[in-house]
């Protein structure tokens, strides 16, 4: 005849099990802040999600931003309603990168750690939206 394990012990084993698994990944290197010396240091292409924008669901916002080692930048934010775009001239202030035009205004800060780069752009459209975004190199 069987034993029935009581219903705790399964508790506490499915319990253990998970923490264990917790426990066995190391949380994701923290990002600090890099100042931006030129251009060139950022040049490229880089992609990420963007939140602020009206929309169901902001996960769908998608940004594309190219730099040049000009400092020209380049972007464009894809959204299920069409293409949100725009150009101009970044200039460095205190380590980041600053860009206005006729949408608006903002800035950006290079974060890195554990091998990873990103650029945080927060902006203000004409209109007052705030828009961020946490971009990674892209291919």
């Amino acid at each position: 005849m069987r034993k029935r394990l009581p219903l705790a012990t399964l508790f506490i084993a499915a319990l253990a099990l998970t923490v264990a698994g917790c426990a066995g990944s190391p949380p994701a290197p923290a990002l600090s802040p890099v100042a931006i010396v030129d251009f060139p240091s950022v040049a490229g292409k880089w992609a990420g999600r963007v939140s602020g924008l009206v929309s169901r669901r902001d996960e769908d916002d998608w940004a594309n931003v190219t730099i040049t080692p000009e400092g020209n930048y380049d972007f464009g934010i894809y959204r299920e309603i069409g293409v949100f775009s725009g150009k101009g001239k970044l200039t460095l202030q205190d380590g980041k990168l600053a860009f206005s035009g006729e949408r608006g205004a903002g800035s950006l800060v290079l974060l890195e750690g554990g091998g990873r780069r990103v650029l945080r752009a927060n902006a203000v459209l004409t209109d007052g939206t705030q828009l961020n975004a946490d971009l990674a190199p892209a291919r």
